[in-house]
């Protein structure tokens, strides 16, 4: 049955000890791989180990040129330990031992033994990159129980939008660019402008480290993120950027130290915050690819299942369970989704959603299988309903070639550039997330692409 993704939690207190299970009942041992920043232990195989430390070793190396040039001050090198777990069960069992409290997180900081522990699967890459922008961070300020965030008004939109900020990356070719925009951030930034829904300048600055857990989490993330792109990228705060670190570093009162650092007109800078947000979502015209036909950095793993990429597909081989691949992408008002699937065995699909703060992420569902086309309808993790159905025949192991229309509130399905169904969307709501899946199947995908159909960007809302 579905359930919600896996969401990018990044609670950073000290663990605390618990008994150890049994011998019989612990996960396989951890093989150690030294890079030249890490030290990487894991039970993942070892062609997954090395792509992923020749990644952490590169975003280490762009890291340490972007952040002293941002803060203007030496930043000391750091070697912290990285603990990656093939599966979530097994991550579990180590944070039972010493970290209870995060057992259902995606992963964790140990300040103690300055550990980052994680699993492989459902965690992307930005997961590690914000962790180990925290660990770095944990040395400047000497500081690596994070005791500050208990502190009042200390900017905690300061420690997480700058460990999103740099956490944030594009791939490029084989390797990946970090401080890129951040689409998924940008969905629940224009999303909650759209709304109504986005928090205040004055109320960001001051909120306490339980906005950034349980409901409010996304919404918290992606302003933290916001500000700090906002900053950086907009004279003349870009140059009063360093002298806020400076000021906090020194014990100044967080919103004092903005306000010396930025201005004390807080309206005024909510109001170019805004605008500068809702300038980030703006859409390039024509096909913009969500597949680079080389690797799925910028995609997530759900639920399990094997996705690896090869000849510019990706390759899917599903399990017993629903196993999703799931990517974001600049939030649409009207679009269309295209994809080419070669359908091997069982039933496959693709995912129309979006990230909107409260809600559930998945609005609908295509099912692909031999002689079957299905629309349903997500409204929760359990209750999932059946639109409309179709019987077109789609020939195993040949490509067919899919486009998904959303446009006037009309989902349009096309197989082999006939129309299979029309369905009214129910849902008046942006598109920003997007997928594949499988339900005890396997299948390729390729030429994954989306377009805005919308010939008129809306007006920024008032």
């Amino acid at each position: 049955m579905l359930r919600l993704p896996v969401l990018l939690v990044l609670l950073l207190l000290p663990g605390v000890a618990a008994a150890a299970p049994p011998a019989k009942d612990r996960a396989p041992a951890l093989r150690s791989l030294a890079t030249r920043h890490f030290v990487l232990r894991t039970n993942a195989s070892e062609a997954y180990a090395r792509s992923l430390g020749d990644k952490l070793d590169s975003y280490v190396s762009q890291l340490n040129v972007l952040l002293p040039a941002l803060l203007q001050e030496r930043i000391e090198p750091i070697r912290p330990n990285i603990v990656v777990w093939e599966r979530q069960e097994e991550y579990q069992r180590q944070a039972r031992e010493s970290a209870p409290q995060l057992v259902n997180n995606g992963g964790y900081y140990d300040g103690a033994t300055r550990t980052i522990v994680t699993y492989r699967y459902n965690n992307s890459l930005q997961l590690y990159f914000h962790e180990i922008l925290h660990a770095i961070m944990g040395e400047v300020f000497r500081d690596h129980y994070f005791f500050r965030y208990s502190r009042p008004n200390w900017p905690i939109w300061f420690d997480e939008g700058l460990a999103e900020y740099f956490g944030s990356f594009e791939a490029d070719g084989a390797g990946v660019r970090i401080a890129a925009r951040n689409r998924t951030k940008i969905a629940y930034l224009i999303n909650a402008l759209d709304t109504g829904t986005l928090v205040s300048l004055r109320s960001l600055l001051t909120a306490p480290s339980e906005r950034y857990s349980g409901t409010s989490m996304n919404l918290y993330y992606a302003q933290a993120w916001g500000l700090v792109d906002f900053l950086v990228k907009t004279k003349p705060y870009d140059e009063a950027f360093p002298k806020f670190y400076r000021a906090i570093r020194t014990d100044v009162d967080g919103l004092t130290a903005f306000k010396q650092a930025f201005g004390d007109d807080l309206d005024k800078l909510d109001a170019e915050w805004r605008a500068h947000l809702w300038s980030l979502g703006g859409i390039p015209a024509g096909w913009n690819p969500l597949f680079n036909g080389v690797n799925i950095d910028e995609w997530t793993v759900h639920e399990g299942g094997s996705w690896t990429t090869m000849d510019q597909a990706i390759v899917g081989r599903g399990d017993e369970n629903y196993n999703y691949l799931i990517r974001s992408d600049l939030p649409h008002t009207a679009f269309s989704l295209r994809a080419d699937v070669l359908i091997e065995r069982g039933t496959t699909g693709l995912i129309l959603g979006n990230n909107f703060h409260g809600e559930y992420p998945y609005y609908y569902l295509i099912d692909l299988s031999r002689d079957h086309v299905t629309l349903r309808r997500a409204y929760s993790a359990t209750r999932i309903a059946t639109l409309r159905e179709a019987q077109p025949h789609l020939p195993e192991d040949e490509w067919v070639p899919l486009l998904i229309s959303v446009v006037d509130r009309r989902i349009q399905v096309r197989v082999n550039d006939q129309l299979v169904f029309e369905e009214r969307d129910d849902r008046d709501r942006r598109y920003s997330l997007f997928g594949a899946y499988l339900y005890q199947g396997s299948a390729r995908f390729r030429g994954i692409a989306v377009k805005s159909e919308l010939p008129t960007p809306p007006a920024a809302p008032r």
